[in-house]
């Protein structure tokens, strides 16, 4: 079995390709199941986030299944428009090891950021309703959520890691230095909202307004946090009086276009308005970074906030990165020997079998001779016998195999398998 990743991230990516190559939550099984069967593939599954679209494959086919991989990305997933620069593709333990780094936060625009670890839940269980999860899948991706608690519980990196909601939020301070007398507008009430919005009462803004499609959501955000809720149709009026907007709704197009801006600029009296736009695809139209006063940051823009913050974190991120080597060797290890599985599973049962036997007899043996001293010596002869047993066969073939020349290869292999110090010269 070869496992297999065609994608794409942040790092090879803008996110002007990334937005057309993104799939839902709601679409991720029915895509997951028109992977496996559009590739060929053994198992599959569909990994989406905002940095990131990526297919992860389990397939006997080989490179034959990634070539189907990449044609099912275009055409499925995206429209097409990806270069050969933007899409790449792992094999084997390369794949391993990559998906690994992601569930630890290893590989994200934010190192360690903790959001991915749910992302990737939320596609594993997305494989398992579609049923394009299989043993291989089940197992890759339960280490890497090991991977990611040993990093969380063992290393600094987890404790220090920042969202890419609180990059958001950094910027939005270091440009306005304080949200003291700042009308901050939160847009969207899902994980990353909320995020943004920890970040901003650490910051020190108080009494934010949450506008989102589904008012009863936004009224329990705003409730957790001391702030106010208002339906998506009060947008306008919201922009009209915000500082900073902070954008994080999942949107076919964009939810804030120049037409919605110029409307509300009418009201503000030249006061700059900033845009961080969390969204994938974007929230905002590119349109509206031409008007005045208005300065809109998307998900590439927060890349350089989020650079000086790995610097913070270099510490950690080796020992973060030596767990994910370490637990990704653990996981090709089972792979490499899953294929002789049956045999494993036999060999132990017919080694078993015989240990028993010989047991059976020497106890009934020890019965009827009576005392420990008989106990004793019918043990000492059990182990002599069971030993003889299991290497009867080796042995035998190690001697017909003398007279062909043969015999020194399979005493190299034996001294191999059973851990033997080599023979004198």
């Amino acid at each position: 079995m070869r496992i297999l990743i065609a994608g794409m991230s942040y790092r090879s990516a803008p996110v002007a390709v990334r937005e057309r190559y993104a799939v839902s939550a709601a679409q991720l099984a029915d895509r997951d199941a028109k992977l496996v069967r559009s590739a060929g593939l053994d198992e599959g599954a569909i990994v989406s986030t905002c940095n990131r679209t990526e297919l992860v494959g389990v397939s006997r086919a080989g490179d034959g299944a990634l070539e189907r991989m990449h044609r099912f990305l275009h055409a499925e997933i995206g429209d097409g428009s990806a270069t050969a620069t933007h899409v790449y593709e792992l094999r084997e333990g390369e794949a391993v090891r990559h998906l690994f780094r992601v569930a630890g936060g290893l590989d994200s625009m934010v190192l360690g950021e903790a959001q991915i670890l749910g992302q990737l839940k939320l596609a594993y269980r997305a494989a398992v309703e579609a049923r394009s999860a299989g043993p291989v899948l089940n197992r890759l991706f339960q280490r890497a959520f090991r991977t990611a608690k040993r990093i969380h519980h063992e290393t600094g990196l987890g404790a220090a890691s920042v969202s890419v909601a609180r990059v958001g939020v950094q910027l939005a301070r270091e440009i306005f230095e304080s949200f003291a007398g700042k009308q901050v507008l939160l847009i969207g009430a899902g994980e990353m909202a909320e995020s943004a919005l920890h970040g901003l009462r650490e910051a020190g803004a108080s009494h934010p307004v949450v506008v989102n499609r589904t008012l009863a959501a936004a009224v329990e955000l705003a409730g957790r946090h001391g702030g106010a809720a208002r339906p998506i149709e009060a947008l306008g009026e919201e922009l009209a009086r915000a500082d900073v907007a902070i954008c994080s709704v999942s949107v076919d197009r964009p939810l804030i276009g120049r037409p919605e801006l110029e409307r509300a600029l009418a009201h503000r009296r030249g006061q700059p308005l900033l845009l961080i736009d969390l969204g994938i695809p974007r929230n905002v139209d590119v349109a509206v970074q031409a008007l005045e006063n208005v300065y809109v940051y998307d998900l590439d823009d927060l890349e350089a906030t989020a650079e000086r913050g790995r610097a913070l974190r270099a510490a950690a991120s080796d020992a973060a990165a030596a767990i994910a080597r370490e637990e990704a060797d653990r996981f090709l290890h089972w792979l490499a020997v899953l294929p002789h599985a049956a045999t494993i599973r036999e060999l132990r049962e017919r080694l078993e079998a015989l240990a028993l036997d010989e047991l059976r007899r020497s106890v009934s043996r020890a019965d009827a001779q009576g005392g420990p001293a008989a106990l004793e010596s019918e043990l000492e002869r059990t182990a002599q016998a069971i030993v003889a047993k299991l290497l009867h066969q080796p042995l035998e073939q190690l001697r017909r195999e003398a007279a062909s020349g043969f015999a020194q290869y399979y005493a190299g292999a034996l001294r191999e398998l059973f851990g033997l110090e080599e023979e004198d010269p």
